[in-house]
């Protein structure tokens, strides 16, 4: 089984999280684990309180099969060098690794865009965010979530086309039923 860690920040996006981790669990069948700085639950931006699982710097996580960075205000408040050291690593295992929002700023602390297109909340505001990051000069400016390779990135204002980018690394097989997934979420904005 697929085990997939949500980083949750205090604050998290839960638009960010919903379509994501729901895609992964309902149709995918991922087991969806929750990581926050201490352990303790975090509540969302909405008032959702996620209980968790571990802490970011707890071992165990390097086990995980895919990690996603979702978005909060805390991740503009500096590197959490537990989670650069932690996506780094899963990376370098090749693993996937995805950044929602703010949580590309993690993606960006660990040097994970170097080299590799990406995306974010606007490119001044990723270089504001994590001055000098490696790859600025790969940033893509679109609506939707960028891929490449095992790396996904995503703006706060993209949450489907990041869910169904994830689950195309972990489930490239389900192609269709993906398609119809965005296309399902797109109607709402074809019909003005």
């Amino acid at each position: 089984m697929t085990v997939a860690v949500a980083l949750l920040q205090p604050g998290w996006a839960d638009w960010e999280a919903g379509p994501v981790l729901a895609l992964l669990r309902r149709e995918l069948k991922v087991q969806i684990e929750i990581a926050t700085p201490d352990g303790e639950p975090e509540t969302s931006i909405g008032g959702i309180l996620a209980a968790s699982d571990y802490r970011f710097d707890d071992p165990v996580l390097s086990d995980a099969d895919l990690f996603i960075a979702i978005g909060s205000d805390a991740w503009t408040e500096g590197e959490n060098k537990a989670v650069t050291a932690l996506l780094r690593q899963a990376f370098a295992d090749g693993k996937p690794v995805a950044g929602i929002c703010a949580g590309t700023t993690a993606l960006a602390h660990a040097g994970l865009f170097d080299g590799r297109k990406h995306t974010s909340n606007g490119q001044e505001w990723l270089a504001k965010a994590v001055a000098d990051y490696p790859g600025a000069e790969h940033y893509v400016d679109t609506p939707r979530a960028v891929t490449d390779g095992k790396v996904v990135s995503a703006s706060g204002l993209a949450p489907v086309s990041f869910a169904a980018a994830v689950a195309r690394l972990v489930a490239p097989e389900a192609e269709e039923m993906l398609a119809g997934f965005e296309a399902m979420f797109a109607r709402e904005f074809s019909s003005r």
